[in-house]
């Protein structure tokens, strides 16, 4: 994981392991690219919620950033992302996206390109390369 940075958005990656979930870190070119993809998923089509997890499992990312950034870049704090399903809560109500972007396959590749490549071949995550 990259230095921590009170403007960082971060992406947690969520599996049932049994130990604290890897945290990755999206700054720069990166995370502009991800508030591009964001904006382009969020309200184009609408999706059921994803599965609930289940122990030993994979279970998405969840990526949460501060305010201001979240401000600046006209997002969401939390975003919900996992089987191709976007998850926003706004007002305690949750709306569901299709992942039309490929988000998720956005962070985990980031995932294996911070280290954390054997944890996911673990939940059977594949390197999207």
């Amino acid at each position: 994981m990259k230095d921590e940075n009170k403007d960082n958005i971060t992406a947690t990656v969520g599996l049932f392991s049994g130990r604290p979930n890897p945290k990755i870190t999206l700054e720069n070119d990166l995370a502009a690219e991800f508030s591009e993809m964001i904006h382009a998923a969020i309200g184009k089509e609408a999706a059921n919620p994803p599965p609930a997890p289940k122990l030993g499992s994979y279970y998405g990312f969840t990526v949460t950033m501060p305010r201001n950034k979240a401000q600046e870049l006209e997002l969401p704090q939390q975003i919900r992302i996992n089987n191709g399903v976007l998850t926003v809560t706004r007002n305690k109500e949750e709306n569901h996206w299709r992942d039309v972007a490929n988000i998720e396959e956005l962070l985990i590749k980031q995932a294996y390109e911070e280290g954390l490549g054997d944890l996911l071949q673990k939940f059977d995550i594949p390197n999207p390369k």
